[in-house]
């Protein structure tokens, strides 16, 4: 008899022993439970019961660790066992990641209760690797072994691995776990997207509303401003036409009391001041009219320099106040600065006109040294003034006065018979 029938028939006397004094086999707390549950549950009729695993028909000797397993399915034989039972289920492209959980021991060590169902459950038929569809273990105890998952995002497959046979067995098959977990995530990554891009459209509305209700703020307080700027600039134009009719008013009112000034207003004083010269013959043997001249061709005559003062009115006699014809009397002295007792007074007669630039000029009869009869003489008023300073509030004014008197005494030598002068002429209102 071989090592193999000698070990089967044990396993049978085993089994039979075991069925007969009703001894159970050892389970894990879960498998009892995964057993209890199993046990309410009604069993489906369309699978095929298995009350035993072993004898010829196993895919592997006993694996009954995990380094067993291991060891076992590292085999590259057993590998393209395992190859061939997957294709006759279609997941031969799962061959290479099943071999590598099962040589790389990544499995679970657990218990599967009586009356669990398995899609299908490798085995050998003559030698020959095989699988055995829609099965159900109905065993008196939990069968021992190792479960592991894969999951091909088409498929999530559930698989067992019996310790007592290596039957490598497909327990359930569902749609990919990882599959919905990736469409799941990528759902909530979608919702999250619509709920950022939601988000980020009412930010926008939100902005936009606000930035709309920031310009009609902007407006609003715009329009304000120009309102108010209107309101000033109308403000500040009916001051400021309030002001030029004022100053208009005040204006006529002062230029009609000055044109009643100037129509009740004739006479305007004043005083001047002059420097220059005569040239007089005062000799008793003056020879005008006798021929006679000095041995250099010149007659007696003297020149002095004089200082004089004089003051008197301005009358209008037409025109207003300060331009028109005016008739000017004066008095004043003619101080000599060489020869004092030749001081002279005199007295003015003039005519003059009045430009509107306040130039004037004027002619007219003087009265010469009357304070000396002997030497007494009228002559003829030359005059002319330029302005240089005027007080419109008081109506004064400065001239610069240049006067010329070209006397009647002894015509017959006028040459030696004038006087001029220059200086300023202070005019009073």
């Amino acid at each position: 008899m071989s090592s193999r029938s000698h070990l089967r028939g044990l396993a049978y006397l085993c089994l039979v022993v075991f069925l007969t004094i009703g001894f159970p086999l050892p389970a894990s707390a879960d498998g009892a439970g995964e057993a209890a549950a199993a046990a309410q549950q009604p069993a489906p009729t369309d699978y095929r019961p298995i009350r035993r695993l072993g004898g010829a028909t196993r895919f592997t000797r006993p694996v009954n660790t995990v380094g067993e397993l291991q060891k076992m399915f590292s085999q590259p034989r057993i590998q393209s066992d395992v190859r061939a039972v997957l294709e006759m289920d279609n997941l031969g492209a799962n061959t290479e990641e099943i071999n590598k959980i099962l040589g790389g021991g990544m499995v679970m060590e657990t218990t599967i209760a009586p009356g669990t169902t398995m899609e299908w459950m490798a085995r050998r038929r003559g030698g020959r690797p095989d699988i055995s569809r829609k099965v159900r273990w109905d065993g008196a105890n939990p069968l021992e072994g190792f479960m592991f998952e894969i999951d091909n995002l088409t498929e999530t497959l559930t698989f067992f691995v019996p310790k007592i046979c290596g039957n490598l067995s497909l327990l359930k098959r569902e749609p990919s776990r990882e599959a919905a977990r990736r469409a799941e995530e990528a759902r909530r990554a979608e919702e999250a997207k619509r709920a950022a891009a939601a988000k980020a459209a009412a930010d926008e509305a939100a902005r936009k509303a606000e930035e709309a209700r920031k310009a009609e703020e902007a407006r609003k307080a715009e329009e304000a401003r120009r309102a108010e700027e209107s309101r000033k600039a109308a403000e500040a134009a009916k001051a400021e036409a309030a002001r030029r009719a004022a100053e208009a008013a005040a204006k006529k009112a002062e230029e009609d009391r000055l044109a009643a000034e100037d129509q009740a207003l004739t006479l305007r004083p004043f005083f001047a001041g002059y420097f220059g010269k005569q040239q007089r013959q005062y000799d008793e043997d003056d020879p005008a009219g006798l021929g006679f001249t000095h041995p250099d061709n010149t007659v007696s005559a003297f020149g002095d320099k004089l200082f004089g003062v004089k003051g008197g009115v301005q009358v209008r006699v037409a025109g207003d106040f300060e331009t028109g014809f005016m008739f000017t009397p004066a008095l004043g002295v003619a101080i000599n600065l060489e020869e004092t007792d030749r001081t002279s007074l005199f007295g003015d007669l003039e005519v003059g006109y009045t430009f509107a630039s306040g130039v004037s000029l004027g002619t007219g009869l003087t009265l010469w040294d009357f304070t000396h009869g002997d030497q007494f003489t009228f002559g003829w008023l030359g005059s002319a003034a330029f302005p240089v300073w005027k007080n419109t509030t008081k109506r004064h004014k400065l001239d610069v006065s240049f006067e010329w008197r070209q006397f009647f005494d002894r015509m017959s030598d006028p040459d030696v018979n004038y006087q001029f002068w220059g200086g300023l002429r202070y005019m009073f209102k």
